[in-house]
């Protein structure tokens, strides 16, 4: 199920992982360590963030996807 940037950006941030804005461009990053993430955003903190992106950034940072839907 597809979640907002905001609510994704609410839940990763309470997994230890730190989402910035974009200096220039859509893409926003999830940052933990040397990690980094894109997740592209083209209407900002209201953008559909689709499944595809949400598994991903749960296997680039270790993150249980169960753990970090229930936070969404």
């Amino acid at each position: 199920m597809p979640a907002r940037l905001a609510d994704l950006t609410r839940a990763l941030r309470n997994m230890g992982v730190n989402v910035e804005k974009p200096r220039s461009g859509s893409h926003y990053r999830a940052v933990r360590g040397g990690t980094v993430y894109p997740i592209p955003a083209h209407n900002g903190p209201k953008t559909e963030i689709t499944d595809t992106y949400i598994r991903g950034v749960c296997r680039a940072f270790g993150l249980d996807e169960d753990e970090l839907r229930k936070l969404l």
